[in-house]
């Protein structure tokens, strides 16, 4: 319990890098080991090593890319279901992108198993019929994995809106796994009686007991829990900070720069569920704020959120704070943003102003022009009350600014951050392709990458 302007405030807690990566290693290795122990369940049926040749051999290896894509689209789930422990070892942005690689591994495996195991055979499949009926549901969950592979890595290219490809996404998985399901409990091989068929049978009992938490229990304890909107407020040409207090009871604990998912039960906007971040901080415990630009179908409507409306939270998530890391006192911290990307910085800097942080921050924030510029007299007040705080803005797209002006390439990060120590925290945020950029930027200017934190939007 921490004190501050007067009242009391609770903060999340973060387990310290050193043991984060330990225990990351830790599940990291339990789950390769579970994976690589079920790719090995194909040659328990091999009586001698000497007889798996030629085809016998292609067909061993076609069911071990089979049982090996199987268990990692059971592990799939964890990554995505949101699981607190994990969100603290690894962060939910970094869960995310290991589900869209181990997806992308999950078609190459699932694609590769017919082909050894039927490519290379002595006689020929015939035409399929009725009594092939467990193959038919592989082919179909082959087509499925293609089809949501696809839909996934070209969405914004077929133009399909996220919440209508979430939901097929989220259909797909569950008619997936019941493919999956009755293919390897039907098909004739290794599933079909002892250890392995109560191995399958158990991992699919305990994927049945996480889609049941994660899908009813999970959403029931929440519903438990509403907030309710306080004030929605424009602070920008097109950006508004939405205010949100318990209905009861007191605001979850958070660190500052963490995100939430957020639904609003109101007829003005869609119910489907959106990340923000929290640009609130912790230190002021009667609300929590969520500063949104208006930049999609459901972004654009929030102007119309009334005070009242119920809104149910799901965090908070990610390790995008100073707060997660245990550098030293004086280290600097440099935070570099891009648009709507200041939302977390906005967070931690407000903590820090609130506790009279006096470590030395530098904050570059781009925009395209001063009116997407926000918050602006805060940033002043800030500035006046930490010392160690220096801000620059910089524009891309308006030519009568007075100031820096121009894309964040390597020269510019060079004179902005030449007095800045190589070895300083890094946190960067705005649109992908700005991150990778400057990112890029920053380790040719010598930064280390293991001390630049990015928070990525796009979940």
């Amino acid at each position: 319990m921490n004190k501050t302007r007067g009242q009391a405030y609770v903060t999340a807690s973060a387990l310290p890098p050193g043991m984060r990566r330990a225990l990351g290693a830790i599940v990291i290795s339990i789950a390769a080991v579970a994976v690589c122990t079920a790719a090995m369940i194909p040659l328990s049926g091999q009586e001698h090593a000497a007889s798996a040749a030629g085809a016998e051999t292609a067909e061993t290896a076609g069911k071990m890319c089979a049982v090996a894509a199987a268990a990692l689209v059971l592990l799939q789930f964890t990554l995505s279901a949101r699981l607190k422990f994990l969100d603290h070892l690894f962060g939910l942005n970094r869960l995310l992108n290991a589900h869209r690689l181990l997806g992308c591994a999950i078609v190459v495996l699932a694609t590769l198993h017919p082909l050894l195991v039927f490519a290379p055979a002595k006689e020929e499949i015939g035409p399929l019929r009725l009594a092939l009926w467990p193959v038919l549901f592989g082919i179909l969950l082959l087509c499925g994995l293609w089809a949501a592979a696809c839909l996934s890595l070209w969405r914004v290219f077929l133009r399909l809106p996220f919440e209508r490809w979430w939901l097929l996404h989220r259909a797909g998985v569950c008619a997936g796994v019941v493919l999956l399901s009755v293919h390897a409990l039907n098909v004739e091989g290794d599933f079909e009686e002892g250890l392995p068929r109560t191995a399958l049978l158990a991992a699919l009992a305990a994927y049945g007991l996480l889609f049941a938490w994660v899908k009813a229990v999970k959403p029931w304890l929440l519903l438990r829990k509403p907030y309710s909107v306080a004030a929605v407020s424009r602070i920008g040409h097109n950006v508004h900070a939405v205010e949100l207090v318990p209905a009861r009871g007191q605001i979850f604990p958070y660190l500052p720069g963490q995100f939430s998912f957020v639904s609003f039960r109101s007829g003005s906007l869609p119910p489907e569920e959106h990340h923000f971040t929290l640009s609130s901080t912790p230190t002021r415990p009667e609300r929590i704020i969520f500063t949104i630009q208006c930049s999609g179908d459901f972004t654009s409507r929030i102007g119309r959120l009334q005070q009242g409306v119920t809104a149910i939270l799901d965090g908070p998530y990610g390790l995008f704070s100073h707060c997660a890391f245990t550098d030293p006192p004086g280290s600097e911290i440099i935070m570099i943003a891009g648009g709507i990307g200041i939302t977390p910085m906005l967070s931690m800097l407000r903590y820090m102003a609130d506790v009279e942080y006096r470590r030395t921050v530098k904050l570059i924030w781009s925009n395209k022009s001063g009116l997407d510029v926000f918050c602006g007299q805060e940033l002043d007040a800030m500035r006046h009350k930490m010392d160690g705080l220096t801000v620059h803005h910089v524009l891309t797209g308006q030519p009568d600014y007075t100031g820096l002006k121009g894309r964040l390439d390597a020269a510019m990060l060079g004179r902005l951050l030449k007095d800045c120590g190589r070895s300083s925290r890094v946190f960067l945020c705005g649109p992908p392709a700005m991150m990778s950029s400057v990112a890029k930027n920053l380790k040719q200017l010598g930064f280390k990458a293991g001390r630049i934190s990015t928070e990525r939007f796009s979940l």
